[in-house]
């Protein structure tokens, strides 16, 4: 699957290649890796980084990795994703992606999976889904959906809001996540602070799912 996601990539570059491509790097630190509510580091700090290149007919592609600890053999995670953005209008736009997650550190154990995401913009309002078919190699089906608010307070902080629901055969049981924070830029740099919180049920190791602040700045170059 990742061949064909990295010939999908290929494919579009070459067909864009005609067009001025903007080529972008971020490097960022977070206290707590947090994927839709649920830590991927067991509460422990990580690293991460991420290498882009979007063209100006809406087409992007890019890289992204971090360390990761889920209490077993994975150690690193390096997802691959490519896909079109455009606006509709001056208040609407959307955005259409096409994920991979890898997971090295295994011995003989393949947890790789492919996801698709779709995306709506409306003024400070975005509404995503996605959907994996076989999520975790599992061969179950993964749903999630969310819908976020940022409010600019003033020009250089913003109020984030955050609920997203997960369902379908890869959970035992449906769960929500929900956020509050505040971003922001200083000195060149991004910077977040959020309240993360979830109603997850059954979990035996406190760090995964436990209430947490989460803080992050990154820089992107």
């Amino acid at each position: 699957m990742k061949k064909i996601l990295t010939g999908l990539v290929t494919a579009m570059a070459l067909s864009t290649a005609v067009q001025a491509a903007d080529v972008s790097g971020t490097v960022s630190f977070t206290n707590d890796y947090r994927f839709r509510g649920l830590s991927q580091t067991m509460g422990d700090p990580a690293v991460q980084g991420s290498l882009d290149v979007g063209f100006d007919n809406g087409v992007y592609a890019g890289i992204w990795g971090s360390n990761v600890d889920f209490d077993d053999d994975a150690n690193l995670e390096i997802d691959y994703y490519v896909g079109f953005a455009n606006d509709i209008n001056d208040a609407l736009s959307y955005d259409v992606m096409a994920a991979y997650y890898t997971y090295s550190g295994y011995s003989g154990e393949d947890y790789d999976y492919l996801e698709l995401i779709t995306s709506l913009y409306y003024s400070d309002f975005s509404f995503s889904y996605a959907y994996a078919g076989d999520y975790a190699n599992s061969g179950d089906e993964s749903h999630y959906l969310a819908v976020d608010y940022s409010y600019g307070i003033n020009d250089a902080i913003a109020l984030d809001l955050h609920a997203g629901h997960s369902f379908g055969d890869a959970y035992s049981d449906d769960y929500e996540d929900y956020s509050i924070g505040l971003s922001g830029n200083a000195v060149g740099l991004d910077l977040s602070l959020a309240y993360l919180t979830n109603d997850v049920e059954g979990s035996t190791t406190d760090d995964f799912d436990d209430d947490t602040v989460v803080f992050s700045v990154s820089r992107t170059f």
